[in-house]
């Protein structure tokens, strides 16, 4: 796959400066040890997660990518752990006949497909539970894990009494650092899986001088010259985030347009998808504060200057924990980055969404 797909990369000569982590995130799997992988959206934990299977596969293990976007409840994590299966084929051969014994499953010629469940937690379980019986060393890669924070608590008991049952499973985990996923990385002494938290693989952005050499491969590969400063602008606009610099890429190489229309073209869809991302992650929460925060964030502030923003457009005095709260969110859902009581939102697209947009 040339290095400007956009789709995800799915083998380890695909992935281009992961080596480290892609090491270690198998040879933490193949200890077995449940792994969480942690990095702000665009990044690369999907290519990664997806980059180390056929190494996994080789070492013995069976692999099922399970993408959770959008699924809120257990039936949505029934489904999703069916697509999963079904492009599994050949774990789903050999767990076709236990999967045919649950309730609320069926197996046919199109694969797994799910009913509704007046109990899907126990359907989750006994469909998991097969796999662990029948399918040997196996890798479940559960993907925006957060989604499930709706069915946090009975999801946790779930994976406790699946750690202590089926040690043959590997689980590996991706998301925002909140909710579930923060539950999961740091269990309190009442929390099913205290003791057993996974192990992490962060990914960051590339450096300048990775993300210049990373975009120059890439042109090569498709016999494409641009200029050297060209390259230098938009490793400096799109900040090293990998996805980005793979659609701008994508723009050039493939859609042949020229550097300006491709570095706007690449800013415009990636504002569309961080609005998308950024109203999903608003829902249920206090969306004046946190944007107020965000905004005053993108060109980097303090605390006070952050309270303050939040009190402006709230038109009331704010107290300190909240304050704290909303910060905690943002940082944990990989928003907004601190470094000496400085705080600064570290997605370039969504800086620019947020001192452009006119976002209420």
């Amino acid at each position: 796959m040339p290095l400007f797909d956009l789709n995800p990369k799915e083998s380890p000569e695909e992935l281009y400066g992961r080596g480290r982590e892609l090491d270690e995130l198998v040879r933490l799997i193949k200890a077995k040890r449940w792994v969480a992988v942690l990095g702000a959206r665009m990044v690369g934990k999907t290519s990664l997660i997806k980059a180390a299977n056929p190494r996994l596969e080789d070492a013995g293990f069976k692999t099922v990518y399970v993408n959770l976007w959008g699924a809120k409840r257990t039936q949505g994590l029934l489904n999703a752990l069916a697509r999963g299966l079904n492009s599994a084929k050949g774990l789903l051969e050999r767990i076709r006949d236990a999967l045919g014994r649950v309730e609320g499953v069926s197996v046919g010629p199109g694969g797994v497909s799910i009913s509704i469940s007046k109990r899907p937690m126990t359907t989750t379980w006994d469909l998991l539970a097969a796999v662990g019986r029948e399918g040997g060393n196996c890798v479940i890669e559960l993907d925006e894990v957060q989604e499930l924070a709706v069915i946090s608590g009975h999801l946790l008991k779930l994976l406790a009494n699946f750690f202590n049952t089926y040690r043959n499973v590997v689980f590996v985990f991706t998301g925002s650092v909140f909710g579930l996923m923060k539950t999961l990385l740091e269990p309190g002494p009442s929390s099913p899986l205290y003791g057993r938290s996974p192990a992490r693989v962060y990914l960051h952005p590339f450096g300048k001088e990775e993300a210049t050499n990373f975009l120059k491969r890439g042109f090569r590969e498709y016999e494409v010259k641009v200029e050297e400063n060209l390259i230098r602008e938009a490793v400096e606009r799109l900040d090293g985030v990998p996805g980005w610099l793979t659609l701008y890429g994508n723009n050039v190489a493939v859609r042949r347009l020229g550097h300006k229309d491709a570095l706007e073209g690449t800013v415009s869809e990636g504002l569309r998808i961080v609005k998308d991302e950024l109203e999903h992650y608003l829902e249920g929460r206090d969306r004046i504060g946190h944007l107020a925060a965000l905004k005053v964030a993108a060109t980097t502030a303090r605390w006070s200057e952050i309270k303050g923003a939040v009190e402006v457009r709230k038109g009331s005095t704010v107290n300190d924990a909240t304050i704290y709260n909303t910060l905690e969110s943002l940082k944990a859902a990989m928003l907004v980055d601190e470094a000496k009581g400085v705080y600064r939102v570290n997605d370039p697209m969504l800086r620019t969404l947020l001192l452009t947009s006119g976002l209420t």
